[in-house]
């Protein structure tokens, strides 16, 4: 009997103690200990008990032991559960920085990428004004490229028309000062190759 309630106390403080869902109502205590003994605690747990049966111990001392036991377990149990309290608030602030990590970092990309639109919009922009610059440098060219070869023939124009004039007033001097040896007195025929190079002159 004793052998019985030790076993029974055992089946319920040790199915406490490793965390089962056994409903004490409906599993007998034969039961409880067969699942127990499947765990390498429980299987541990009720070796020292029988051990300890086996050699007339003191009853209260395996209830005593399986108490520090439940105490231990339950004592680790609340320090796993406040560490693993303390891992989810880490967690949870973890994720709470890089979601705002992630946010300012969309945000800085898609200001680049209206930066980088901008940019592009500038250049285009810049690059159609130069290619107009460069035309109208090209037509300005052009233009004074014919503008100069314009002077220079109108130059030419008027140097060989400054050329003629100047020989037509030769002539006439000549034909003046001829007129002017004429009404002095002097004969023609002293005058007349004179006079035909003048004719000559005139004519050109």
């Amino acid at each position: 009997m004793r052998a019985i309630l030790l076993l029974a106390s055992l089946g319920l403080l040790a199915a406490v103690a490793l965390g089962g869902s056994i409903r004490r109502a409906e599993i007998d205590t034969k039961t409880v200990l067969s699942e127990i003994d499947q765990h390498p605690f429980g299987n541990a747990l009720i070796s020292m008990v029988a051990l300890h049966l086996s050699t007339n111990g003191p009853l209260e001392e395996i209830i005593v032991l399986l108490n520090q036991l439940t105490s231990q377990l339950n004592k680790q149990q609340e320090e796993d559960d406040e560490n693993n309290r303390t891992n989810q608030a880490s967690c949870e602030e973890n994720i709470r920085n890089f979601q705002n990590q992630i946010s300012t970092l969309t945000a800085q990309r898609n200001e680049n990428i209206k930066l980088r639109d901008i940019t592009q919009a500038s250049l285009n922009i810049a690059e159609k004004d130069l290619r107009e610059t460069i035309n109208a440098l090209n037509l300005n060219q052009q233009r004074l490229t014919q503008g100069q070869a314009q002077r220079d023939q109108e130059h030419n124009e008027y140097t060989n028309a400054l050329a003629e004039h100047q020989q037509g007033i030769k002539a006439l001097d000549g034909a003046i000062q001829l007129l002017n040896h004429l009404q002095s007195g002097t004969s023609f025929v002293q005058l007349k190759k004179r006079f035909e190079r003048v004719t000559a002159e005139l004519l050109e």
